[in-house]
């Protein structure tokens, strides 16, 4: 029962865990690394998980942007990026290998 329950530890923490290379259509590229419920972008950067949208998005922001991450499909997820200065952009981000 307990390696069970280890095992189920294991494979969830790692769900949860992933990095990426992004890319938005206002030529920004960035990479992610998301674990335990915190984006990490370039290295430097946070952001916090606050939750899924109405769509099924999860979302991650701090004090300055809002990322929404979409569906994976393959090796590849939709993102969204907004800010208080009035960005608005979207992209494609794909997992590291």
């Amino acid at each position: 029962m307990k390696l069970t329950l280890l095992f189920l530890i294991l494979m969830t923490s790692k769900l949860f865990a992933y990095s990426a290379s992004c890319g938005t259509d206002d030529g920004k590229d960035f990479d992610i690394r998301v674990k335990n419920k915190v984006m990490t972008i370039d290295n430097k950067y946070t952001a916090f998980y606050r939750g899924k949208t109405i769509l099924g998005w999860y979302e991650y922001s701090n004090k300055g942007y809002t990322y929404l991450i979409g569906k994976f499909k393959g090796n590849q997820f939709p993102i969204e990026v907004t800010n208080k200065w009035g960005l608005d952009t979207e992209g494609t981000c794909y997992f590291d290998n």
